[in-house]
């Protein structure tokens, strides 16, 4: 399916859409109407390697956070023709002209659906939508939204459990604490995304049966949703399925801290009896 993709300096073309690369663009564009596109050509790559190794994988019912305007969505739906796609975004504008005419001239109305102005760190909206928009449990989960700890670790906690077994949720800029640039304001104090890629590998160590694999590209990281029944009323704590089990070095620093504990508690009890007034 990538095989549709022609890629040129400042642009990639797939069919009759056209998508303006953000990474390359300049003051002379042709003025060709277009979608803003924030994934470049090495990013694309490694997608076309990792759904080389899955071509059964036909997802149906599909859920992407963080679209900009739309160009992800076009991107997608083209290339997998899921059955119903929700994108979603916290930023306010509504769909561009451009979108519109690609849902209108395809017949996707029912198919294509945007939420503008939703958080995905807000557990309950995500759940409403989903409960909505789909008939059955999700297939793909694309997070391309913040790219911050906390509120990609409150979307998976909230959508992984929705997806059927062998269902793929994947991660986009995982990696952003590695890159090799200057600091970007919008990342300034911030968790790296690191720690929510580690705590997915712990949770498929400590058990496969939740979490079947976890495939990482140095742009996006795959987790597969292993066999395990969840109990989808339940809130889903991706800490209670991770078991870590102290190193030695841990551990007798544990000990160390145990006994001195004990030793100042032994001491403030003697003192203690020591001042009190005889019976």
């Amino acid at each position: 399916m990538f095989n549709r993709l022609v890629w040129q300096r400042d642009r990639m073309l797939l069919d009759d859409l056209v998508f303006r690369l953000e990474h390359y663009r300049s003051e002379d564009w042709d003025g060709v109407d277009h979608f803003r596109f924030y994934k470049i050509k090495e990013l694309v790559d490694q997608y076309a390697n990792f759904f080389s190794t899955r071509s059964d994988f036909r997802p149906e019912r599909v859920i992407e956070l963080g679209i900009y305007d739309g160009g992800s969505t076009a991107f997608w739906c083209e290339l997998f023709g899921p059955r119903k796609h929700i994108a979603l975004d916290i930023e306010a504008p509504t769909d561009t002209s451009y979108f519109r005419r690609y849902v209108e001239s395809r017949g996707l109305d029912g198919q294509i659906k945007t939420y503008w102005q939703t958080d995905q760190k807000d557990k309950a909206r995500l759940r409403t939508i989903v409960e909505t928009e789909f008939d059955g449990p999700l297939d793909l989960v694309i997070d391309d939204a913040s790219h911050l700890y906390s509120q990609t670790r409150a979307s998976f906690e909230t959508l992984f459990p929705l997806l059927r077994p062998g269902g793929l949720y994947i991660i986009e800029d995982w990696a952003w604490g590695h890159w090799p640039l200057p600091d970007h304001p919008y990342f300034a104090g911030e968790e790296p995304l690191t720690r929510l890629v580690v705590e997915l590998i712990e949770a498929a160590g400590t058990s496969p049966e939740l979490i079947s694999s976890v495939v990482t590209y140095s742009g996006f990281v795959v987790v597969q949703r292993g066999p395990q029944q969840l109990d989808k009323a339940k809130h889903f704590n991706l800490e209670d399925h991770i078991t870590r089990r102290l190193r030695r070095r841990q551990l007798h620093l544990f000990w160390q801290f145990v006994n001195k504990l004990q030793r100042e508690l032994g001491r403030f009890g003697n003192r203690f009896r020591s001042r009190s007034p005889s019976a």
